[in-house]
């Protein structure tokens, strides 16, 4: 098995291909309120309600029609003055910004080499982890990067990460409920609430993206560790 380094991996024809959060709304039909079973317009209005501000970093953003949608549903509110927005995606795809909208910004950047500079109430990656390399890796830098009250929430696949010479399904879960960070199987997405600084303790060795689909039905990236 060829596993890639970072450098390669972002020019992989699967990380490349990659076509499952181009799109998607905040809420409705094909959205994230699907994918995580809340709306981000009323989590975020909840926290500018208790403390007066609400940020949101939305990670493997696709085109930002999530943050895009929210910033006008908070600018019909006469809020987005209390709305920070920002995405990160590899590709630059982004679709234009109103100039009325003054909240979102989007960043072009592997998650990689992704250092928060502030912490956030809401984190989110809709199916983005399927086509990264070390998944674990941005897991730690997205919540220690969660405010004391923030909320990580992100699809993940245990098939999708092996730990050489043990059961890795099993081993995570168990990091995982001594983490604080729930894992909800049926459903494949991964939540904390709360900051903290973690760490998984585990070699990256690289990454297959030849390990073919997931259980979305598209080819994903698997991610190679040793303990």
């Amino acid at each position: 098995m060829n596993l890639l380094p970072e450098a390669q991996l972002i020019w992989s024809p699967t990380v490349a291909n990659s076509r499952m959060n181009r799109e998607r709304n905040v809420s409705g039909v094909n959205s994230y309120e699907q994918e995580f079973k809340f709306k981000p317009e009323a989590y975020l209005a909840a926290k500018i309600a208790t403390y007066g501000q609400a940020s949101w970093l939305d990670l493997c953003c696709g085109r930002g029609n999530a943050l895009i949608q929210t910033a006008r549903h908070f600018e019909h509110q006469g809020q987005q003055h209390l709305l920070q927005l920002t995405g990160i995606d590899l590709v630059d795809g982004f679709q234009p910004i109103d100039k009325n909208l003054t909240c979102v910004e989007f960043v072009s950047s592997s998650l990689l080499d992704w250092m928060p500079t502030q912490s956030y109430d809401l984190i989110t990656c809709v199916h983005g982890l399927h086509y990264l390399g070390d998944k674990l890796k941005v897991i730690e830098t997205s919540i220690a990067a969660l405010n004391p009250s923030g909320r990580f929430v992100a699809n993940l696949d245990l098939n999708n990460l092996v730990i050489q010479g043990t059961n890795t399904s099993a081993y995570l879960k168990k990091s995982f409920k001594q983490l604080g960070i729930a894992y909800h199987a049926r459903r494949k997405v991964l939540e904390r609430v709360g900051g903290l600084a973690i760490k998984f303790d585990l070699q990256y060795l690289g990454a297959d993206d030849h390990s073919g689909p997931n259980y979305t039905g598209q080819d994903a990236v698997t991610s190679h560790y040793s303990g």
